[in-house]
């Protein structure tokens, strides 16, 4: 009778039946996201409206990212991202700015020239605008940087 006893055992302890589930994983929120930088810029005054929507000005180096509120992570889709990259010996050429959309999960994506650093000025229905320079790829050809939007205060 014993040994049917513990087998038994083992097999409840085996199928689990001794614990509840674990419980589901929480929500993400503001802390577990984080952007590319810790204050935003002030804009610069290199900024000129009306780039052109295109997400190719050169080749060389690529930059990608992802756009999210600061209130919940939520990815931020259709978020105007405006790019002026500051280019070795040339400032900011008119051919390489743009701007690119997000996608419905919040990605963008930029190609240029080789960049000494990229300016960025970022907007969406709903969101503050975000301006910043702080995209310095230090000689690499392809990085990646995170926004967080903050909510427009009603």
């Amino acid at each position: 009778m014993r040994p049917l006893l513990v087998l038994l055992l083992a097999a409840a302890l085996a199928a689990g039946c001794h614990r509840a589930a674990p419980p589901p994983a929480p929500p993400a929120t503001a802390g577990a996201c984080a952007g590319g930088y810790e204050e935003p810029d002030t804009l610069s005054p290199t900024y000129r409206p009306g780039a052109p929507v295109r997400s190719v000005v050169g080749k060389g180096h690529v930059l990608t990212g992802t756009v999210r509120s600061r209130r919940d992570c939520a990815p931020v889709a259709r978020a105007r991202v405006e790019l002026w990259p500051e280019i070795a010996g040339q400032g900011h050429p008119d051919a390489q700015r743009a701007t690119v959309l997000t996608d419905a999960a919040g990605r963008y994506r930029f190609q240029s020239d080789p960049p000494e650093h990229i300016h960025m000025l970022v907007s969406a229905k709903g969101f503050e605008p975000l301006a910043s320079n702080r995209y310095h790829p230090e000689g690499r050809t392809s990085g990646r940087l995170d926004i967080l939007l903050t909510p427009a205060r009603s």
